[in-house]
């Protein structure tokens, strides 16, 4: 995360100037406020075409929502009973996953239990609307220090817009779909049954035993929405919480974090109410 940080730092540094820092205070506060109106209909989609926006993005959640991802997966393998992933190559596909959460958090996963998953590759496809994130994670398998090897690959997806997925099939051959604080982005913007189409796509056409993941905000206004989806779909669920008060596990964010706690004073998101479903395909 340290490394999307400081390319995002330098990105924004570039676009604003001197005035970089003021700009990214102003973008954590707009996303703040644009996350209060999530279930309101004549809202605005949240922008995060301008760097400035990404990094107050990543800085003030991916290490949280990773981190619960994380924690989410260690609670499926207790419910295994042993590993996740049965293969040593896999395919992952972060439906909403331009900000880097589920990416991280997989390979969060596969490092803390690499002695028991024996994944070795992980084909990672990151489907998002805002082509700006594809800079930010598509080489991250240069920076990494594991000997895990990962093909990252970004998608532009618009769940709002059939034509840019109607056609696209290769991410529906995933072993793993995550989704990770997406539905409550996309709930509101469901007009004329448009999102709810590409829930319908996903599920239908995902191949069998796949996994779906899903985390988000505890307001039952998501939870109803997303439970409406799957179960019309006949998913299995695997394990589930709805509301649960969540925190990361580590104090590490303040090392990734490093010298921006100070340039902006003010800690990353911690504890929050989570819900989450596992689910399963027949």
């Amino acid at each position: 995360m340290k490394i999307a940080l400081d390319t995002l730092y330098k990105e924004a540094t570039k676009t604003h100037g001197n005035d970089a820092d003021k700009a990214i205070t102003e973008q954590i506060k707009y996303l703040s406020k644009s996350y209060t109106q999530l279930s309101s209909n004549d809202r605005e989609p949240v922008n995060y075409k301008d760097p400035a926006t990404r990094f107050a993005y990543v800085y003030k959640y991916v290490a949280s929502h990773g981190d619960y991802v994380v924690q989410v997966l260690e609670v499926l393998r207790q419910k295994l009973e042993g590993r996740i992933f049965k293969t040593d190559s896999i395919r992952v596909s972060c439906v909403g996953g331009g900000p880097g959460s589920d990416i991280i958090a997989l390979l969060k996963y596969l490092d803390e239990r690499k002695a028991t998953e024996k994944v070795k590759k992980v084909t990672c496809y990151l489907l998002d609307r805002e082509q700006a994130w594809a800079d930010t994670w598509v080489e991250l398998d240069d920076s990494l220090q594991t000997d895990l090897v990962l093909h990252a690959n970004f998608q532009p997806l618009d769940v709002t817009k059939p034509e840019s997925w109607a056609q696209q099939k290769k991410f529906l051959e995933a072993d793993v779909f995550t989704m990770s604080y997406f539905v409550s982005e996309v709930m509101a913007l469901d007009k004329d049954g448009v999102v709810t189409k590409f829930w319908e796509k996903l599920f239908k056409e995902a191949k069998p035993g796949a996994i779906f993941i899903y985390d988000d905000n505890g307001h039952d206004t998501f939870n109803r929405y997303f439970d409406k989806q799957w179960k019309a779909a006949k998913l299995n669920c695997l394990v589930e919480a709805t509301n649960e008060d969540f925190w990361p596990r580590y104090n590490e964010q303040k090392s990734e974090l490093g010298e921006f706690l100070k340039k902006f004073g003010q800690q990353p998101k911690l504890k929050t109410s989570l819900t989450y479903r596992v689910l399963q395909k027949p």
